[in-house]
């Protein structure tokens, strides 16, 4: 059984998953990481090592995202902005109830698609750190 299996088998708990999301919708609304006076950390990888991991501008995306500033957020996290619009749109799939057409759980629930979401990330890290003219919109914003 997939880790994801295990957590979200139930309806509830994609509730409470939700609810949480909800919850650091708000928290990143609010605080701005733009900001140098934050006390927010950076990100550990890319200040020891110059690369940049598939978390390099999270909390940048996160509050552009959360403010509705779509193309600030896609510049800061591609992946993650992708992320959270595929999860929006999950969650008015579950208020509606209309299963059949969520994909969340069928890739959670299997573990071809949590390979699949590996391999992503790999891929996404891998081509962010290449320099080319090509790939610098996988880069964040510094």
């Amino acid at each position: 059984m997939p880790f994801g299996a295990f957590f979200f088998r139930m309806k509830r708990n994609y509730y409470l998953f939700y609810g949480l999301l909800f919850f650091l919708a708000i928290f990143y609304a609010f605080v701005n990481p733009f900001e140098r006076n934050t006390n927010l950390p950076g990100c550990f990888i890319y200040e020891h090592t110059g690369i940049f991991c598939p978390g390099c501008g999270l909390q940048r995306a996160l509050h552009a995202f959360f403010t509705g500033k779509i193309m600030l957020a896609f510049r800061m996290n591609l992946l993650i902005t992708i992320a959270l619009i595929i999860l929006c749109i999950d969650f008015i799939l579950l208020i509606f109830d209309i299963e059949k057409l969520r994909i969340v759980p069928r890739v959670i629930n299997s573990h071809v698609g949590l390979m699949m979401l590996v391999i992503i990330l790999v891929l996404f890290l891998v081509f962010r750190n290449i320099n080319s003219e090509y790939l610098i919109f996988l880069k964040p914003s510094l």
